[in-house]
């Protein structure tokens, strides 16, 4: 049986994880603002906006299943959503430069029909090799994206300087499927079963 799946972000990455896992969805931009609070855990963060995403989505359906997601880069004890501007993320690589990366992603699936919600919170660590100032700017100027947690992307030019992947690598692209799977379960629904 096929379920209606809705993915309650603007992220692309995550629409082309799931439509590469031959998940059929549509995609509703919440239009949630993500905070960022350092006084509190990254998991409490990434859960609350995940939360946040997938409620304001469902509150607009009746039926089907709401996906809500948001990815987190802890280092130190610092918090880092999206760089603003090309300047922060060079900022940010400066910052990670060397150093091992911790990244959250909290996801929040909503039954509609049933107003059943289920959530969880994938972590993994990364390491980033030590960088050039030269390095760092040629990164920016050809890989980095503002849509997406920390700046990067593991993906593409990512590959020469993001290194010793420790959990789940979809979780640093911004979907941990696996874990998202797990929480289609407790639901009623295999994603395996969903994938065409």
């Amino acid at each position: 049986m096929k379920y209606r799946i809705i993915l309650a972000s603007a992220s692309k990455r995550r629409a082309k994880i799931l439509k590469e896992c031959g998940i059929k969805h549509k995609v509703v931009i919440s239009g949630v603002y993500e905070q960022i609070d350092n006084k509190k855990s990254a998991k409490i963060n990434v859960l609350f906006n995940a939360q946040a995403k997938a409620k304001k989505v469902a509150s607009k359906y009746k039926g089907g299943f709401i996906i809500g997601a948001d990815t987190i880069v802890l280092i130190g004890k610092r918090l880092l959503g999206k760089p603003k501007t090309k300047k922060e993320a060079k900022v940010f690589l400066k910052r990670f430069s060397g150093k091992t990366l911790f990244v959250y992603t909290g996801l929040c699936v909503i039954d509609a029909k049933r107003q059943v919600a289920v959530s969880a919170v994938e972590k993994s660590r990364i390491y980033v090799r030590k960088l050039s100032a030269k390095e760092i700017n040629r990164f920016v100027k050809i890989a980095v994206s503002d849509d997406k947690a920390g700046g990067f992307s593991i993906e593409g030019p990512g590959t020469f300087i993001f290194d010793n992947i420790q959990g789940s690598f979809y979780n640093i692209l911004g979907l941990p499927m696996a874990r998202l799977n797990h929480l289609f379960k407790k639901l009623g629904v295999d994603l395996l079963e969903e994938a065409s």
